[in-house]
């Protein structure tokens, strides 16, 4: 019996080895390959402060302050700045570009696994409320694509930057879907909660 259990603990943790693997290997292709992603984050969560949130996104996807791959953070902070002041608000924004953690998210022919992304991150007053963010680039938020839907021109871009394999876990097409994403998903999610102590 104990022989038993002993084999069958082995395998689970082979099994998990393998799918902690797949899922690094997965994340490090799709978040290492170029792709940048837009987050603003409200204030707090007060019915102002998230309409405001609201307001600046709409006045910078507008103004396609983000059609360059590099966009200028203190113009972005100063059209920011001017639209919290007009709504009689005394914070101000702070805008930078780094790595930050974001949890699955579903976009209309596409999806990203939770996990650590290169993103643009527009932070207004103490960054406290409910945030919203899409893909900058390629544009999944501007124009034409404002629902989250990849156009063939955005595809096009995406499968140069992809390799075949996390295209397809992305787009959901040439794999078993479910599982192959939700393996990515589930331990990106574990691995943030084990960094936070959860």
């Amino acid at each position: 019996m104990k022989r038993k259990i002993g084999i069958l603990l082995l395998l689970t943790l082979g099994c998990m080895l393998m799918c902690a693997g797949y899922s690094e290997k997965m994340i490090s292709s799709i978040s290492g390959s170029g792709i940048v992603r837009l987050h603003i984050l409200a204030n707090s969560n007060s019915a102002e402060d998230q309409k405001l949130k609201l307001k600046v996104r709409d006045s910078l996807l507008l103004a396609d302050v983000f059609k360059e791959k590099e966009p200028d953070l203190a113009q972005i902070c100063e059209m920011a700045d001017k639209i919290i002041k007009e709504n009689g608000k005394n914070y101000t924004s702070k805008a930078e570009r780094g790595r930050f953690y974001f949890p699955t998210k579903r976009y209309e022919n596409i999806s990203l696994p939770a996990g650590e992304y290169e993103a643009l991150r527009v932070v207004l007053g103490e960054g406290k409320g409910e945030n919203w963010w899409c893909v900058m680039y390629p544009p999944l938020c501007f124009g034409k694509n404002a629902r989250g839907e990849l156009d063939e021109k955005s595809e096009e871009e995406l499968k140069k930057m992809l390799t075949e394999e996390s295209f397809n876990l992305v787009s959901g097409k040439e794999i078993r879907f479910v599982p192959a994403f939700k393996t990515v998903e589930i331990w990106q999610e574990l691995k943030e909660k084990f960094k936070k102590g959860v």
